[in-house]
């Protein structure tokens, strides 16, 4: 399924070659040494468990770092795999002074930015960036209203050695040839945030 990712993520981006992947294992912490995501978190009440994860080290068309949660479930008669959460870290090209992150979900409103002022203000200065987080940045996913998951919202720039780094975890979109991982939408967001703290 790491193969399908990276795959996935070389149609969706336009790229010529796969980006490179590799598979971790589910009860790992679910990131190689150096990685710039942080360990895995641990969720309660989640539809299955983990089987692996999957960690793509992209280097085109700008360097990101995604790991996907795959989940294993199924009956007594056929097993199968799944996606969960996908988290995305994109290193930035602008300096970041402190940590801010989207607010705690208000319905589908999008909700502003909180945490170091000045970062802050000028991320929330751009409605459509905010608005662009929070449609990134889901708490719940399921296949209809009575089968429904939720996770913590988590979409920040935060300090780093060499400049800040967004982080995004998201959710993928289910289509009739499978399904579809963001990362356009992941890379845009990214450039425009060097643009407001440009």
């Amino acid at each position: 399924m790491t193969a399908d990712l990276a795959r996935a993520l070389r149609d969706e981006l336009g790229l010529g070659e796969s980006p490179p992947a590799m598979t971790l294992p589910g009860d790992s912490d679910g990131v190689p040494a150096g990685s710039l995501l942080p360990p895995r978190e641990r969720f309660s009440g989640m539809p299955a468990p983990t089987h692996c994860f999957g960690y793509v080290d992209a280097r085109a068309p700008r360097p990101f770092e995604l790991r996907a949660a795959i989940m294993s479930g199924g009956s007594a008669l056929r097993r199968s795999l799944g996606l969960g959460t996908l988290l995305y870290a994109v290193p930035l090209r602008v300096a970041v002074s402190g940590r801010a992150a989207l607010g705690a979900p208000r319905g589908t409103r999008a909700v502003p930015f909180e945490g170091d002022a000045a970062v802050a203000s000028r991320l929330n200065e751009d409605f459509d960036l905010v608005q662009q987080a929070t449609t990134l940045a889901p708490t719940q996913a399921g296949p209809d209203s009575n089968h429904r998951w939720a996770v913590e919202r988590l979409l920040s720039i935060e300090p780093h050695a060499q400049g800040g780094v967004l982080f995004v975890r998201t959710l993928h979109r289910a289509n009739p040839t499978g399904w579809t991982l963001g990362a356009p939408a992941v890379l845009e967001l990214a450039a425009r945030v060097e643009t407001a703290l440009g």
